[in-house]
């Protein structure tokens, strides 16, 4: 076929000399692939077709000529050009052979070599990782090139076309090959090429700037140049969105999608993208009624190709201050730390200093950790097998990480107990939505949306991924407050903050025995100062007036617990609500019982002056005398020397004073009708920022919080208060009574414990039955479905591989007709020992029933290792087993399923494990089989 080309090719050339002048020939005869999609290859209607056929087309429409395709195999487009029976190659890599053999000029075309990696091979993440392997490569390619200067003692199988490379693989060949950046859709097996090898498992290997060429001595070269650079770069983008892109639906939103960061974004087996912001972004997709497609890829392409316009947006990245694309909105806030060697013992990254320590390149808090720490050397690494092999080199000492997808990694690679993580070092920042730079409607439509869904259904979303409480961000993030830069430097600027407190005013404002200022007042002031990450300095008084005048006179910046009255206005600004105070009347313990204020109609009353209350009591109970009182210590001696009636306080305080001894003639009585009042923060007016600040604060104090602080500070007790001789006589009658209790509950608690003893015992040997079986106590079937059922939600949630192993034994009907059920039975035993030594403590052997057992093997790292348990189960079996009877041999038979790939649910894995089991049987016994796709 090839020499049929050439023949026809070389009789057309021979008629029409090759174009000599220095203008662009009319026609230009460019040659390109026939095969190497999607830049240049032969469509289903036989045209050539793709990005470069596109490209080349623009420019003689743009240079007002005619251009002529000429299709071949990859290395018979060079012999056209060699021989001059074209005028151009239309797209290619630089290699330095081929600049020696040609005149090259860039096309401002990106490409992406890449090693196409097997579903079923371990984790490989550096190019070193190749050398134990086979790559298969297409003769004459750049990847070729590439790969002997890379890694020159890697083995190369090379293939004339990347078709015959791709069957290769699919027969087994071949587990890794040398690709561009897609997998071409018009291969006749192209489902079963892109399941083997999908996307998220390819690694890059090279950026490759598409270059196009002429031979040495042509003299077109330099007007080929002028016309490629004439063509406008926003063609080009469109270009490459239209056949680098994926295909989607019109107004389908494109996003990128960064693998290999479970759980925040990852790939499934089945390529299915998940994990935390995929399943917020389909949140975002529900509410607003915009379709999303992902297109998984390293965290290098995506934003290569975000910033070509290939994409739409990526769903989550990191603060950089170099990268150019619009910060959409901050999608996740993600916490980091430092892991250093076991072996070593820190307890503050600040004992590094003069060391090196590594952080990804991606990372957004570098500025702030070299801020912080200016004696560290911080050193950008692309990927953690990079990190790695550094760290082990001793090039550095430690490295930076999310506290969340770095375990992950490190136990895929069995280095998790290596390393320790150093939490005092923890640092957070935010994920950003990026956007291309001109993107602003697509922007605001994606802040938009995200706003509109609620804190619950995120925290929801977070708690399925996220498992530890502490590294969730959601759940906290009303109590994480984000302050303007504005505030952030008045507060700076300002700080400590001076806050006035009562030393007698429990349970609010008090100090303690070591005069620190305690109560409700700072036990809030601290929830702000740890969400606004304010200093307040809080400063005792004696006297509320004397608070009042240095607000005035601005020796104090702010109290709380106050009531905006008219006079304070003048000198102060107030915040919204700090406490809501309810109120309580306060009588002796022979007094009346009420329940409403309009029952203290005629009674006289005291009152704290400072109440809004006192002001408004006269409207409320006109008839009832009322005296306005400093302090409730005197209301209380009023109280005691019959002067008043009641005194009214707020229940708060009034709870309090009812638990010192000196008030056991007392006792206090809610009013339900009386206004609740509320208590505000007030700030000298001329420091109105914080008044605003404050207000963001408080509002995240939450109703929950607000009654943990209650059941700390207050103890209620309505009819609290007794003189002291019932107290006595009811201490006798107590102490009489306990005394009875006591004996009672000593013989009830002999009795109590044999029989839950027995119970338990009972109840352990009934869970043991219903669970377990009878002769080998091995897990029996309704445990092990069970066992299977957490196992695959486990194994679907974190991306991981299990097995199932299903073992019928060979010959042991012989020995159970030789020898008997006892010998049986015995035999049964000695097989569930075998089983118990093969696997880990994580695993699962269980008893099916009669002679067939089944094995759960979770957390693989791939579907070899269930093989190296089966055959350390065969090899232990094998060996004679000395029975009471005599000694006797056996063999098994295996079948194993391995999820996801033989099934996703418990049935259909425990049918193929079944299936698998009867063909090894099949196949002569003492075998173990897995699915022919496995393999």
């Amino acid at each position: 076929m090839i020499k049929r080309i050439f023949i026809f090719l070389l009789g057309i050339f021979l008629a029409m000399p090759i174009w000599a002048g220095s203008a662009l020939p009319n026609p230009l005869r460019v040659v390109l692939s026939n095969d190497t999609f999607p830049y240049m290859f032969v469509n289903e209607q036989g045209q050539l077709d793709g990005l470069l056929v596109d490209y080349w087309r623009e420019i003689a429409e743009l240079q007002q000529i005619e251009v002529q395709f000429y299709a071949a195999d990859w290395p018979d487009t060079l012999q056209l050009l060699d021989q001059q029976l074209v005028h151009v190659h239309g797209g290619m890599a630089r290699t330095e052979e081929r600049e020696q053999r040609y005149q090259l000029a860039d096309t401002h075309i990106t490409i992406y070599s890449n090693i196409y990696v097997h579903r079923d091979m371990p984790h490989i993440g550096t190019l070193d990782a190749l050398q134990p392997y086979l790559v298969g490569v297409v003769a004459d390619s750049s990847h070729v090139d590439t790969l002997q200067r890379l890694l020159p003692h890697l083995v190369l199988r090379s293939y004339p076309t990347v078709t015959q490379m791709f069957d290769a693989a699919l027969q087994g060949q071949l587990r890794l090959f040398a690709g561009l950046d897609r997998l071409p859709p018009r291969y006749e097996h192209y489902q079963a090429l892109s399941r083997q090898f999908p996307l998220y498992k390819k690694m890059p290997l090279q950026r490759i700037e598409l270059v196009f060429a002429v031979e040495e001595t042509s003299d077109i070269f330099v007007a080929l140049q002028q016309a490629v650079e004439a063509l406008p770069r926003s063609v080009i983008d469109t270009l490459e969105r239209k056949w680098l892109g994926m295909e989607t639906e019109d107004g389908t939103l494109l996003l990128g999608l960064s693998v290999g960061n479970q759980p925040y974004m990852q790939v499934s087996q089945q390529g299915e993208a998940q994990g935390l912001l995929v399943d917020l972004w389909r949140l975002w997709s529900d509410t607003t009624g915009v379709k999303i497609a992902f297109v998984p890829d390293t965290s290098i392409n995506s934003l290569d190709n975000l910033g070509k316009r290939r994409l739409d947006a990526h769903i989550g990245v990191p603060a950089q201050p170099h990268l150019i694309f619009k910060q959409a909105y901050p999608i996740y806030s993600i916490s980091s730390v430092l892991y250093y060697p076991r072996e070593q013992q820190l307890q503050h990254i600040s004992e590094l200093k003069g060391k090196k320590v590594a952080l990804y390149f991606t990372a957004g808090y570098r500025q702030q950790l070299e801020q912080q720490y200016p004696d560290i050397n911080f050193v950008s690494f692309h990927t953690l097998d990079e990190i790695l092999k550094a760290l082990f080199a001793g090039e550095v000492d430690g490295f930076y990480g999310s506290e969340v997808v770095v375990p992950e990694r490190l136990k895929q690679r069995d280095l998790y107990d290596h390393f320790q993580a150093l939490n005092s070092s923890r640092i957070r920042s935010p994920l950003y939505v990026l956007v291309h730079p001109d993107d602003d409607e697509l922007a605001e439509k994606i802040t938009q949306g995200f706003e509109q869904i609620s804190p619950e259904t995120l925290a929801a979303v977070e708690e399925y991924w996220i498992s530890q409480a502490e590294q969730r961000y959601f759940s906290q993030a009303t109590k994480l407050i984000n302050l303007t830069i504005e505030q952030q430097h008045w507060l700076r600027d300002n700080e400590p903050f001076r806050v006035g407190v009562m030393t007698n005013w429990p349970p609010m404002e008090f100090l303690d025995e070591q005069g620190n200022a305690v109560g409700l007042t700072s036990d809030i002031l601290q929830l702000l100062s740890e969400r606004l990450g304010i200093k307040f300095q809080l400063v005792p008084y004696d006297n509320l007036d004397l608070i009042w005048q240095h607000i005035a006179e601005r020796k104090l910046d702010m109290v709380a617990n106050v009531t905006p009255l008219q006079d304070r206005l003048q000198f102060a600004s107030f915040t919204e609500v700090f406490w809501t105070v309810q109120w309580a009347a306060i009588g002796l313990l022979q007094n009346e019982v009420m329940s409403r204020a309009a029952q203290l109609k005629g009674k006289r009353l005291a009152i704290l002056s400072d109440y809004q209350l006192a002001n408004d009591l006269p409207l409320l109970l006109p008839d009832s005398p009322l005296i306005q009182i400093k302090d409730v210590s005197d209301g209380l001696r009023l109280l005691q020397d019959q002067e008043v009636d009641y005194v009214i306080d707020s229940v708060e305080s009034a709870s309090r004073l009812m638990r010192q001894a000196s008030s056991v003639n007392f006792r206090i009585q809610l009013l339900e009708d009386l206004p609740d009042y509320p208590s505000l923060v007030a700030v000298r007016n001329d420091y109105e920022p914080l008044v605003s600040i404050l207000n963001k604060g408080l509002q995240t104090i939450g109703q929950q919080e607000r009654q943990q602080l209650n059941q700390r500070w207050f103890n209620i007790e309505i009819t609290q208060g007794m003189n002291s001789a019932r107290v006595q006589q009811l201490i006798w009658q107590v102490s009489a009574v306990a005394l009875l209790l006591i004996s009672l509950f000593v013989i009830w608690n002999v009795f109590l414990r044999r029989e839950v003893a027995l119970r338990r015992a009972a109840e352990h040997k009934m869970r043991q039955m219903a669970t377990h079986d009878d002769l080998t106590s091995l897990p029996n079937r309704s445990l092990l479905r069970e066992r299977l059922e957490q196992a695959l939600l486990q194994h679907s949630r974190h991306n991981e591989i299990m097995a199932l192993v299903f073992i019928d034994l060979d010959g042991f009907k012989q020995v159970n007709d030789e020898y008997g059920h006892d010998a049986g039975d015995e035999l049964l035993l000695r097989v569930a020992a075998v089983l118990r030594h093969c696997i880990r403590k994580s695993d699962t052997a269980a008893r099916f029933g009669g002679d067939e057992f089944v094995v759960l093997l979770t957390s693989l790292l791939n579907a070899d290792d269930a093989a190296i348990v089966a055959e350390k189960i065969l090899t232990q079996l094998k060996q004679p087993i000395q029975l009471s009877v005599g000694t006797v041999t056996l063999g098994a038979s295996m079948g194993i399923a391995v999820y996801p790939q033989d099934g996703t649910d418990a049935a259909s894995l425990m049918r193929q494990a079944d299936l698998l089991m009867y063909q090894a049987k099949q196949r002569g016994k003492n075998h173990y089989c897995f699915n022919q796709q496995q393999f």
